[in-house]
């Protein structure tokens, strides 16, 4: 009896021991950085567990699973319609985070079982309200302009579940590929009539400079002429002036009938040089006859002519 008894005092005192043991242990849990640990005692909610070691009760407090106090990003599209109707998908990416006071941890735990989806929810409403007010160009010139929108009317309304939206970023606004090739003919159209009107002005501008180079050329052309006339006639008035001091009795009429008679040979001799094989006769003013022809210049009587 004695031997039986020692075993169960034995017994028992191991059970006590591990009963204690676990006790122990069952009272203590831990929380990572960066994550809270929402602690419950009989479905009621007790208290927000931050990073460290914790104390609970043991078989009594529940202890959830970590919520992550991380920036998280959610990557979403939606199809939506300017205000000429033409279709575009917004592409966008939603970074938000669970707010670290123990307050907007508890909404997040208790209020909002699929934040993805209630994100996503009011992504979708905000683009449908914006874009519709917007044509296309803005829609996809102006992304910050929807991003900033969206972040707006998710802060509202997130806050309210204990997170905050961190940013908001509109990263594509493409429209229907038809609308597409239908704006790259409409651009290759513009170019086409852009290159037209270049090479059009150019050709002008050719045309324009090459009659303002020709009118000028026959200006500066008229001064040389007019120039030569000039000196000609300076050469032929000192010519006259020198014959009448020389030649007594002379006058200027006589200079300058010799002058012409000297300028019509100058003439028959060039016309001789340059004629063909036939023969021209040409009558003078002085009874005589000027043969001219290949062979050079004859002269003959009005009598041996006829």
């Amino acid at each position: 009896m004695d031997i039986i008894g020692t075993v169960v005092s034995y017994a028992a005192g191991l059970v006590v021991v591990a009963l204690v043991l676990t006790t122990f242990f069952k009272g203590w849990f831990t929380v990572e950085q960066q994550t809270r640990r929402v602690v419950t005692r009989f479905g009621k909610f007790v208290r927000v567990a931050s990073p460290g070691l914790s104390l609970k009760v043991p078989f009594v407090d529940r202890v959830s699973a970590p919520i992550s106090l991380k920036v998280q990003q959610l990557e979403l599209s939606e199809l939506t319609y300017t205000d000429k109707g033409t279709s575009v998908t917004i592409s966008a990416n939603v970074q938000y985070v669970v707010d670290e006071n123990d307050e907007s941890v508890k909404q997040a735990f208790y209020k909002l079982a699929n934040p993805e989806g209630q994100i996503k929810s009011h992504v979708s409403s905000a683009i449908r309200a914006k874009v519709p007010t917007m044509n296309l160009e803005d829609v996809q010139s102006k992304q910050a302009l929807i991003a900033s929108h969206v972040k707006e009317e998710l802060t509202n309304t997130m806050r309210a579940y204990g997170y905050i939206i961190a940013d908001v970023l509109v990263t594509k606004a493409d429209p229907d590929q038809s609308v597409v090739a239908a704006n790259n003919a409409k651009y290759a159209s513009e170019q086409a009539k852009t290159t037209a009107t270049n090479l059009a002005e150019a050709a002008y501008t050719k045309v324009v400079k090459a009659a303002q180079g020709e009118a000028e050329a026959m200006i500066e052309h008229g001064r040389g002429i007019a120039g030569e006339r000039a000196k000609i006639m300076e050469g032929l008035q000192s010519a006259i002036t020198e014959f009448e001091k020389n030649v007594d009795g002379a006058s200027a009429t006589d200079a300058m009938k010799m002058v012409g008679f000297q300028g019509y040979l100058d003439a028959m001799v060039k016309i001789a040089t340059n004629a063909s094989d036939g023969t021209k006769v040409i009558f003078g003013d002085l009874g005589h006859n000027w043969i001219v022809g290949g062979n050079g210049v004859g002269h003959r009587d009005a009598a041996e002519v006829a």
